[in-house]
């Protein structure tokens, strides 16, 4: 480990950060996900399956011709199978071959090249209690800070919407912390019909006045009712308070479940939206469904009925993901509605319906779970044993495909689909029980596929970089490295330097690749609510890549934009144009930037890669950092980053580690950080070098931590690095 520390290498580098610069650099070798895609002509339909045996044990070897595939009750033959590894580089192409997407070769050079599990929690505050709240915020926060792996997308969604703009997909724990925080109770808004004294009618009871199951329930509440209609002296009054009391009581009873079924339908609609956004990003995803639970169908003249789980069922098949369900209430005894209240029965008569009620609450949690291939806990408390359970679960499975029958998209009718190992009842298989076939639009004639994306392209109004900017899943057709780096410069504050890597081989260059090709490049800075607080727009015009041996050199292209930004949390989104062809990718990346006026000891980004580019004299010279940070097995890692808030430079000193998939890889003690008498203590500079060659191909976590004995003050700055 080699350290140095000079201030005019410090300083050099932070003015670096105020000058936007585009440089060319050669292309980093490929990586594991550079791999043959298996291409299908035609759309076909997909479902992920696992097969584990009677110790809860994956099933592994499985081949094609082992498993039995019937759709609504007719066999199908498998077009397309595959034993996958949740989260590999495999899991995210192959779904997209199975489903006959054929995503350009050369975007492949910028997908992770290692395993990266995409887990989605969604919260149903419509129908959870104030309890249910602090428990799952206690669950979430638990996963977050043991559980999540370095490399995996997680997301924390809300029925409600609370959650706003934080709830998107991200690696950056603190962003995810952030969205637990605003996880809260949002009060039920089902309420009675019309100010009717006497006894609560929770949505059950509702159900059984409405569908006439139990006769016992609908006479408590007339009964209840003719207690507060004043006395009826005769026999006449009381058989016409009776009517009056039997109308009343059903109108209450229709109103609670058109209003139970509105807020339902809202839950279903939040997490429609969550899967069809999920479908858009490549392999598996695990889902938790965190929930009080509720009616699974509120009657005939309820706004949602049964039918809406096979919609889900259909849309999570599309998207990749399995549902495992959560009743957050934990444990339950006796009967619970979304208020805890229920009505005062001294003559048993609701008892019967009571002990019905926690059960048909979990109704529609047991169907979301078991109808898309997962597992529904209830009546227990065991939630982080349960996440555990569900990860490694779906840790393996095995991708089947088929070939819908013509004809079959005609109608959106939800078909069943049963699949299981030939001869072997006594393993268990779970996959979708669903799906619908929706007939595609007609393309029209004599178009490419390029062609029919262009023209979409150009028919939206407005901006294409705007649109682009504006959507969460990133284009890949122009393949964009994005890396954010935050530092305190004397003279302005703290300040976020975006660098945008474009790979430029896709570019078009003209008739016979001669002429420069122009790339626009436009990026925005978004705040935690989504509002902008900077952006940019730049054009850059590209030469061709040289031509040696009759093979083109791959290049790209490095553009830095400065930002001087406020304490928060901030989302950068990128996105560049080749003008001529009129391809686009797209790039987004959260970072944090810490409030140093709080005196907390703190840490700069971590630069990671420095080299010197362009003219390296005294007076000409310029400091880049790698920006797709992939490095060679064998060379060297040299990094950088500032140490804030320290009391005194000579009482500093520092560790640095890394990990990968968790594991500590490579480790030094803590040493003095090297200052010298001109050492700024409000930013101290740190650099180090580590050797690659021992180092196996993968993705890394490099970690640096810097301690302040005196003051009893430690802090941490961390990067993922990839080594090829």
């Amino acid at each position: 480990m080699e350290k140095t520390g000079t201030i005019l290498f410090a300083l050099t580098l932070t003015l670096c950060a105020f000058a936007p610069a585009a440089s060319g650099r050669q292309e980093a070798g490929k990586t594991q996900a550079d791999e043959e895609v298996v291409r299908v002509k035609a759309e076909l339909v997909q479902t992920g399956v696992s097969v584990f045996d009677k110790q809860g044990r994956f099933v592994d070897g499985l081949k094609k011709e082992d498993f039995e595939l019937r759709v609504d009750g007719r066999p199908v033959p498998i077009t397309f199978f595959e034993n996958i590894l949740a989260g590999s580089p495999r899991d995210r192409s192959a779904r997209a071959a199975a489903a006959g997407e054929t995503a350009p070769p050369k975007a492949d050079a910028s997908a992770p090249s290692s395993r990266q599990r995409t887990i989605v929690f969604f919260l149903d505050d419509r129908h959870l209690s104030l309890d249910s709240v602090a428990r799952a915020r206690r669950m979430l926060l638990d996963f977050i800070d043991k559980e999540m792996g370095e490399g995996d997308l997680v997301a924390v969604a809300s029925a409600s919407g609370r959650i706003g703009f934080l709830q998107q997909f991200t690696d950056n724990k603190d962003v995810l912390r952030a969205a637990v925080a605003r996880v809260g109770h949002v009060p039920y808004e089902v309420t009675d019909y019309g100010r009717n004294p006497g006894g609560t009618m929770t949505e059950y009871m509702a159900l059984a006045i409405e569908r006439k199951d139990d006769e016992r329930v609908f006479d408590f509440y007339v009964e209840d009712c003719m207690k507060w209609g004043g006395a009826a002296p005769t026999r006449q009054d009381r058989a016409s308070s009776r009517r009056h009391c039997e109308v009343q009581v059903q109108n209450r009873a229709r109103q609670l479940l058109m209003q139970a079924g509105e807020v339902t339908a809202s839950t279903y609609y939040s997490l429609e939206t969550l899967l069809h956004y999920a479908e858009k990003m490549p392999g598996s995803k695990l889902a938790f469904f965190v929930s009080d639970g509720f009616l699974a169908d509120t009657g005939p003249r309820g706004p949602v009925g049964r039918e809406r789980l096979g919609r889900i069922t259909d849309e999570a098949r599309r998207a990749g993901v399995v549902i495992y369900t959560i009743d957050a209430r934990g444990l339950v005894s006796g009967a619970l509605d979304a208020t805890g209240n229920t009505a005062m029965d001294p003559n048993g008569r609701l008892e019967s319906s009571n002990l019905r009620e926690v059960v048909a609450s979990q109704d529609a949690l047991n169907a979301l779970a078991e109808d898309t291939g997962g597992r529904a806990l209830r009546n227990q408390n065991t939630f982080g044993q349960f996440i555990d359970a569900a990860l490694e679960e779906t840790s393996r499975y095995y991708l089947l495909a088929w070939r819908p029958e013509a004809g079959e998209g005609q109608n959106e009718k939800l078909r069943k689909i049963e699949v299981s190992v030939a001869g072997r009842p006594d393993l268990t298989v779970r996959s979708a029980r669903g799906f619908v076939v929706v007939a595609p639009p007609p393309a029209a004639a004599g178009a490419s596929g390029e062609e029919k994306g262009a023209a979409k392209v150009e028919k939206k109004p407005g901006d294409p970089l705007g649109h682009a900017l504006a959507e969460f899943y990133p284009r890949q057709s122009i393949p964009l490295q994005l890396s954010l780096i935050y530092l305190d410069v004397p003279s302005s504050g703290m300040v976020l330097t975006t660098s945008v890597q474009a790979f430029t081989e896709v570019l078009s260059y003209g008739a016979q690749d001669r002429e420069p090709a122009q790339l626009t490049i436009e990026g925005v800075v978004l705040d935690d609510q989504g509002k902008p607080a900077a952006s940019f727009r730049t054009g850059l015009k590209v030469n061709p890549p040289s031509a040696e041996g009759g093979a083109r050199n791959a290049s790209d292209v490095i553009y830095n934009q400065p930002s001087p930004l406020k304490p928060g949390i901030y989302q950068v989104r990128v996105a560049a144009r080749d003008e001529r062809s009129g391809i686009m990718g797209s790039a987004a990346q959260w970072v944090v930037i810490p409030d140093l006026s709080t005196r907390q000891l703190s840490l700069s980004s971590l630069i990671v890669g420095l080299e010197g580019v362009g003219d390296k004299g005294a007076a000409g010279g310029r400091i880049q950092w790698s920006v797709d940070k992939r490095f060679a097995r064998g060379s060297r890692l040299r990094f950088m980053t500032f140490v804030y808030n320290a009391g005194a430079p000579a009482n500093l000193s520092s560790r640095v580690q890394v990990f990968r998939e968790g594991r500590e890889v490579v480790a030094t003690p803590f040493q003095k950080v090297a200052a010298d008498a001109q050492t700024d203590p409000a930013r101290v500079p740190f650099t180090a070098e580590i050797k690659l060659g021992e180092l196996q191909p993968g993705r890394y976590t490099l970690r640096v931590t810097a301690e302040d004995r005196a003051a009893n003050k430690t802090a941490t700055q961390q990067t993922a690095f990839y080594v090829q």
